[in-house]
Order: structure tokens, then sequence, then C-alpha cells
């Protein structure tokens, strides 16, 4: 009786813990489940968020680009705020002050499109009196590839097939001939070009102008706002403390870093545009204070513009001088100002409080210029910036704040 007592107790040990066994199986594989589903909804969220962000650009573009330029212009729509109206004892309102911000700010952005215009203007003005020094360079160009590979069919002769009975001399004849052609069917096509980027350069110029009266209007708009903006994004995060205090903090962190980094970006660059088309005019460069404004403009995008703005006094200075030499000084005077500034001015001023990681900064500007162009590159670094803020006062976000964090 007892050993068969034992065995009925051993076998309702061993069935009663099947179903614990089992629930555990099922409570992982949910969990598993659950783990599976927020992945997938996070992967849908995510590609929905970019395709929006691309179909949308023509509005988003000048909505985001005026919520950064405000950071820039409220300090001197609050020093406005300070004066009074002439003849009166009013103090100026603030939607007078922003009204006369973003005109000043306009018209110092057209001035200086129109002396932009005007040398692009008188440069091409002046192309032909480079023409004949440009025909000399392009000949002497073709002649050194000529021979170049003279020399290396030359060279390659010996190894060929005796069957071909190729000469060299035939070779370079020949291939004179190809380069020929293709420049006659080259030239059939000019005007087919021509009429379809005039009609594509319209058409984008048409876009540019709506998109920056769009920008100039919400600009006026939310620099009139004020603290009433500020004020009601507060209050989207709800009645807690903790969340309203969260969103304070993301919002001063993100008013001082844009803040900072667009002045002192601006401040530097102009430094360098003033730097470099000094150096270039005393070396004798044409056009220079015009190539010191565009290394200027390309030094706001970062990595690529200074190696993409490399490229106009290189080409000014071989069409000017037509030597090597004079292409190697101007690169050097170019590549030493941006230099310095980028490894040593803007890490001084800026690295220490906008303090971000290399690499984020990188792919920042790779997925914002890939995904707006060269707006997106302008705006990479304050976007990871402000992403920087949210993520060190979002719980949740820590990995990213890690990651961004230089």
């Amino acid at each position: 009786m007892t050993s068969e007592s034992n065995g009925e107790s051993e076998s309702t040990t061993v069935d009663s813990g099947s179903p614990n066994e089992s629930w555990t199986e099922g409570a992982v594989r949910l969990v598993d489940d659950v783990r599976a589903v927020r992945i997938g909804i996070f992967v849908i969220a995510l590609a929905a968020a970019i395709g929006l962000l691309h179909f949308a650009q023509a509005i988003l573009i000048p909505i985001v680009l005026a919520f950064f330029l405000s950071y820039v212009l409220t300090p001197f729509v609050n020093g406005l705020m300070k004066l009074r109206i002439p003849a009166t004892r009013v103090n100026m309102p603030r939607g007078l002050a922003a009204l006369i911000v973003v005109l000043l700010a306009v018209t110092m952005t057209g001035l200086l499109g129109t002396f932009i215009g005007d040398q692009i203007r008188r440069l091409l003005m002046e192309l032909h009196h480079y023409q004949d020094q440009f025909v000399d360079n392009i000949n002497r160009m073709r002649e050194t590839v000529a021979e170049l590979q003279h020399r290396a069919e030359s060279y390659l002769e010996p190894f060929r097939r005796e069957g071909e009975g190729i000469a060299p001399a035939e070779m370079g004849q020949d291939s004179v001939e190809r380069i020929e052609v293709f420049t006659d069917q080259g030239t059939t096509d000019f005007w087919a070009a021509a009429t379809d980027f005039i009609a594509g350069g319209l058409t984008g110029f048409l876009g540019f102008v709506v998109q920056a009266l769009m920008c100039i209007f919400v600009l006026v708009f939310i620099l009139a706002q004020g603290p009433g903006l500020h004020e009601r994004i507060v209050n989207l995060a709800g009645n807690s403390p903790n969340r309203r205090q969260a969103a304070e903090v993301i919002l001063r962190n993100v008013n001082d870093d844009v803040q900072r980094y667009l002045f002192n970006r601006f401040a530097t660059n102009t430094c360098v545009a003033i730097l470099v088309g000094l150096l270039f005019y005393l070396y004798g460069l044409d056009f220079a204070f015009l190539l010191g404004i565009f290394a200027g403009l390309f030094n706001f995008i970062p990595y690529v513009g200074p190696i993409v703005g490399s490229v106009f006094p290189a080409t000014v200075a071989y069409v000017q001088f037509g030597e090597l030499q004079a292409v190697i000084w101007c690169i050097l005077i170019y590549a030493s100002v941006t230099g310095l500034e980028g490894n040593l001015v803007t890490p001084y001023v800026i690295g220490r409080h906008l303090k971000i990681n290399s690499l984020a900064v990188l792919l920042s500007a790779i997925f914002w210029g890939w995904m707006w162009g060269a707006i997106g590159l302008l705006l990479a670094i304050p976007i990871v910036a402000t992403m920087k803020s949210i993520s060190q006062n979002v719980d949740g976000l820590g990995g990213l704040a890690a990651f961004l964090r230089g």
C-alpha cells in the first residue's frame, strides 16, 4: 500500500508540474510575440515617417527652417522690444519688432544675393577674355592625354597578337577620331539639353520663391508669438509636473544649443569668407570676394562643404593662369583657412558646448542631405542637436542619447 501511494503521489507531482512548464513556455512565447509586434510597428512607423518627410518636403522644409531661424532672430526681437516708439513712451510691440527684424534679415539676404548675382553676371560677361587661355589649356591637356595614350599603347604593342597588325600611330589617330565623333555627337544634342535645363531651372526657381515666402511668413508668426508659443508647446506635455518640467528643459536646451551653434557658425563662416576672399585678392585671383562668399556658404555644410567649395577657386585659377602651380596654391590657401576653422576654432567655440558624436553628425548629414538636399545638409547639425536634447529628457531614449553624446 505504501509503495502504491508513493507511486500515485509521484505521478500527481509530475502531472501537476506539466501545466506549470507549459504555462511558462506560453508566457515566454507571448512575450516574444509582443516584442516582435512592437518591432514591426516601429519599423512601419519609421518607414511612414521617412516617406512623409520625403513627400512633404515642400511644406516641411520652410517650416523647419523658420523654426531654427527663429532661435537666431529672437534676441534681436527682444532687443527691439526694449526700445520705445519714437515720440511716444510705448515700447515697441512684439509683432512690430518681429516684422522689422524679418524685413531686415530679408533685405540683407537680398543684398548678398544681388552681389553674388552681379559677380556671376560679370564672370559670364568676361568669359570671352579667358577664351584664348581656356582653349590653349584644353589643347595642351589634350596633347598631354594623347601623348600618354600613345606611350601606353606603344608599351602594350609587343604584347598584342601579330595578326591584328595595328601600328601605334594608327591607334592614336583612331582614338583622336573617336574623340572628334564624340564631340560632334555632343554638339548636336546641346540645344535640346539647354532647353530642358532652362525649363527645369525656371520650375526650380518658382518653387524656391514659394518656399522662401512660406518660410518668411511662418518666421514672422513664430517670432510674434514668442513666449505664447513656448507655453503652448509646454501645455502639450499635459498636466503632469514631471512632464512639464521635462518639456521646459528640452526647450531650454534646444534654444541654447541651436542658438549658440547658429550664431557661432554664422560668425566663423563670415570670417572664413572675408579671409579667403582677401587672400585670393592678394594672390591676384579674379572674383576673389565672390569665391570667398562661396567658401563661407559651403562651410556651413559639414564635412562635404569645404571639399566641394575648393572646386571653384581651383577652376578659376586654372582658367586664369593655366598653370598647375596656381591651382595648387589656391587650394592650399582655401584648405588652410577652412582647416584652421574646422580643426581649431569650431571645436573650441562650439565643441565644448554642443557635444555631439562625430559619427552621429556624419550620419545625420548623409540622411538629411539625401532627404532634403542642400537645405538638409545645412539643418543636419541643428536637427541632431534637437534630437539629443529630446532623448536626454525622455524615458526610453537613453540609448539614443548615449549614441549622440560626444
